[in-house]
């Protein structure tokens, strides 16, 4: 069905051009294919989220600064329809213009605004045309809010940007989308070198997640004083954490907390995280922050600090209920 609406929007190419302060054509090879990985490691990326199977073919540069192609073809031709490699196509160039805390799909509109009406269409072609353009904007609005949130599409977009803010020679950047015969479907667009630090993540550190009502299992305790890990269990597999709960390290150094076997405390646990340079999410530490109950004789024992918190959500979830 698909393919019945794309007979004009064959989008497979993306043209990435290269602008210099001088007149050579040359780029420092290890700057240029440190870029181009990004540039297949994002496309990789989204092809994959779009459930699409890939092959990249990288065509000879050009003058004029220093332009290449990337070609975005399908493993199978048979089984997959123009119109999801154009959608892959397209949706690499809007990651490539929009830099963080930016809207991708206010760089989608812009991107669709610089689509090429061939000289010589039909009144009906033209019509198509834009029919087209509706329905790739329908596509790339489902992915968007994904691809917006992905640290793998952040961190690579970003590792491709500090290549280029570190090499001078560089002035500009500008990305436009082709067919199969290099005929433009979009204008180019310019990224110019006092915007790079714009799509550069400025720290590997994710927001940490922070999680209530957690069961952690006590292994090893720590009952004096001093910045040492306790070890527990969580989700079934071990971790070191900090015991940031000053109610129940004073039940645990007062000596009214007493710990056995399989002793297991409520917590409100924060996970702290942070991105390498693959955009992949690594866990760097668990920190309990406060803890709500614990069992004592096989029965809960409900903390200070868990009821208020408790109480806190009480009346939280009563102002909300007064605009349902």
């Amino acid at each position: 069905m698909m393919d019945t609406h794309y007979a004009l929007i064959k989008a497979k190419k993306l043209e990435l051009h290269y602008w210099f302060g001088d007149k050579s054509h040359t780029m420092d090879a290890l700057v240029y294919n440190k870029c181009e990985r990004e540039l297949l490691e994002i496309t990789k990326a989204i092809a994959s989220l779009c459930g699409v199977s890939i092959k990249l073919e990288t065509e000879p540069s050009a003058r004029g600064g220093l332009k290449t192609w990337l070609t975005i073809n399908a493993k199978s031709e048979k089984k997959t329809s123009p119109a999801k490699i154009t959608l892959v196509t397209t949706l690499v160039a809007v990651v490539m213009v929009t830099p963080m805390n930016a809207s991708m799909g206010r760089s989608a509109e812009k991107l669709f605004d610089r689509f090429v009406i061939s000289e010589g269409w039909s009144e009906d072609e033209q019509k198509q045309f834009r029919s087209e353009i509706n329905l790739l904007k329908e596509l790339l609005s489902e992915k968007i809010e994904v691809l917006e949130k992905s640290a793998v599409i952040k961190k690579r977009r970003s590792n491709f940007y500090q290549q280029l803010k570190k090499y001078q020679k560089v002035k500009s950047v500008s990305i436009s989308v082709e067919d199969a015969s290099r005929k433009n479907i979009s204008e180019e667009q310019f990224i110019m070198r006092d915007a790079f630090v714009s799509f550069v993540v400025v720290s590997g550190v994710l927001a940490p997640e922070v999680l209530e009502n957690v069961p952690i299992e006590i292994i090893s305790p720590v009952l004096g004083q001093g910045n040492f890990k306790w070890k527990g269990k969580y989700l079934d597999s071990p971790i070191s954490f900090t015991m940031k709960s000053d109610e129940f390290m004073q039940l645990v150094q007062s000596g009214k907390m007493e710990f056995k076997n399989g002793t297991t405390i409520n917590c409100t646990l924060q996970i702290d995280k942070k991105m390498s340079s693959e955009g992949i999410e690594k866990i760097t530490g668990y920190t309990i922050i406060s803890v709500a109950t614990y069992f004592e004789n096989g029965k809960a024992v409900e903390t200070i600090e868990g009821k208020q918190h408790r109480q806190k959500q009480k009346e939280s979830k009563r102002q909300l209920d007064l605009f349902a």
